[in-house]
């Protein structure tokens, strides 16, 4: 008897979480062992930029390097598909827990900073006393860490991959949309795309509670019309997800069934 709270924590609570399953089971697994539940539905689509050939001749212009920085799980992905098993700097970042994992599998030994973000990595010494750093990257994403790197290093940016709004979020959406009732933005992107693929989908989506990695997603979150409770999960990953959903989850009165039972 003594564990029914826990196990009931998140009673009540339907999740949207926009990963592919394979990322997101693990999140959505933990969620339902608390009472809750989740739909992986991934938001958007990642699609390869460049080629190896292009990436050994960048590589090979470079020099040593003192450091190299992942952005994200996608960035260690394609860049070990296109590059085999590629000589790294001593220094290895990743701007996430899930990065640094994915990092881990391929035998490279990197660290995280203690905020999960770009200020997070600006705030560490050795990246900014790194006399040339090579960041592997997406198409865009945040200027500002480029914009100080390039400042203080000699700076070598490699973009692997180009992320865009899925073509059938619309439909993968259509079917659950009135069921959720929590949101999970793990980028401004990702949350933009949820919002925009559809103007009736985003209008309930907007109105749905959304757990955030930062409050500079929480401010975007805000330019496109939500005034619902934003929870914020950092350093973000799934402990942290996990952390805010028990903290500020309170089931609704009138929601103890299912409201498609």
């Amino acid at each position: 008897m003594s564990d029914e709270p826990v196990a009931h924590a998140l009673s009540g609570l339907r999740m949207l979480v926009p990963r592919a399953p394979d990322r997101g089971d693990g999140l959505r697994l933990q969620i339902e062992a608390l009472g809750g539940e989740a739909r992986c539905v991934p938001a958007l689509d990642i699609v390869p930029i460049t080629n190896a050939s292009a990436v050994q001749q960048q590589l090979g212009e470079t020099g040593d390097l003192d450091a190299a920085v992942f952005t994200s799980v996608n960035a260690v992905t394609y860049w070990f598909a296109l590059t085999g098993v590629p000589r790294l700097p001593r220094t290895v970042f990743g701007v996430g827990s899930a990065t640094v994992d994915a990092l881990g599998q391929h035998g490279v030994a990197a660290r995280a900073p203690q905020r999960q973000d770009s200020e997070g990595l600006l705030a560490e010494s050795e990246l900014l006393g790194a006399s040339s750093v090579l960041l592997l990257t997406g198409e865009g994403g945040r200027g500002a860490l480029r914009e100080r790197l390039d400042q203080t290093t000699r700076l070598i940016v490699i973009e692997l991959y180009r992320r865009r709004p899925g073509a059938a979020l619309p439909a993968r959406l259509t079917s659950i949309a009135d069921w959720v009732n929590v949101v999970l933005a793990p980028s401004a992107e990702t949350y933009t795309a949820l919002i925009q693929c559809d103007a009736q989908i985003g209008r309930r989506l907007l109105g749905c509670p959304v757990v955030a990695p930062s409050e500079r997603v929480i401010q975007h979150i805000r330019t496109l019309g939500s005034n619902a409770p934003a929870w914020l999960a950092a350093p973000f990953g799934d402990a942290a997800v996990l952390e805010a959903l028990r903290a500020h989850w309170v089931q609704p009165p009138n929601q103890c069934a299912r409201d498609d039972d």
